[in-house]
């Protein structure tokens, strides 16, 4: 008897970071946890301006043959605010504006989402910048369900744009501890990637899940901010002289 209802249903969570930039956990740890300890389907691994971690992913899922399959991914830095990059094998140019971004992107075959739009508390997408990217149909989807406080507070406004401009709603945890690993996912048609990447253009997904609690966030909240404040940082800071040396 073929599967009904949320069992015919892929599950997703498609916002996820490692060591490779402010997470606390390594891709292989990453990949291990879902596969044994969740019911996802597919994951997402989009650290920030950096894709070594979710090729590193996929090439481990693929070797053991996993039920799991890993999107190779980046969350991008753009003057306007981040950008999530799905289905990219290579890293955008940072700081560029969005919509040479979403451009640059879109040529090397991937998908342009808006994470965790419209808030203050983290280097979000504007309005202005959201509609500028819609008009030149560059944007697919937007994060209408993030499990963290910058989520909480964007929610509203996020659910609202998605539902006017006829885009993919995307549910993801943004974890950087494996903890909060699922708490909100995308369900989708299918189990595949590419039966995610189709749902998306066409947008038919599904967010769902809960927000992290506060003793949830408190417990990455330190070790995670030390890693975004120094790490990050520091590594854009080789990456500009290491561009300037060459050119």
């Amino acid at each position: 008897m073929p599967p009904t209802g949320d069992d015919a249903l892929g599950r997703a969570d498609l916002h996820l970071h490692t060591l490779a930039s402010d997470g606390l956990m390594s891709a292989r740890d990453l990949v291990d946890y879902v596969e044994h300890r969740t019911d996802l389907d597919v994951i997402a691994i989009t650290d920030h301006d950096e894709t070594s971690a979710s090729l590193e992913g996929r090439e481990w899922a693929a070797r053991h043959d996993y039920r799991v399959q890993v999107i190779p991914g980046v969350e991008v830095t753009t003057s306007d605010g981040h950008l999530l990059a799905l289905f990219v094998e290579d890293r955008p140019p940072a700081l560029r504006n969005a919509r040479a971004t979403a451009e640059w992107i879109l040529r090397s075959g991937g998908v342009c989402i808006a994470p965790h739009p419209f808030t203050r508390w983290t280097h979000s997408l504007s309005q202005r910048a959201m509609q500028s990217l819609v008009m030149s149909g560059l944007l697919s989807g937007v994060e209408i369900f993030n499990a963290s406080l910058a989520g909480r507070a964007s929610r509203p406004q996020a659910l609202r744009f998605a539902e006017q401009h006829g885009l993919a709603g995307i549910g993801a945890s943004v974890p950087h501890m494996m903890s909060m690993v699922g708490l909100v996912g995308t369900r989708f048609a299918g189990r595949t990637l590419l039966d995610l990447g189709q749902v998306i253009l066409t947008a038919t997904t599904v967010a769902e899940g809960r927000f992290a609690t506060p003793g949830e966030m408190a417990a990455e909240a330190l070790p995670q901010l030390a890693r975004s404040m120094v790490h990050l940082p520091l590594r854009r800071i080789v990456r500009y002289f290491a561009a300037h040396a060459a050119g």
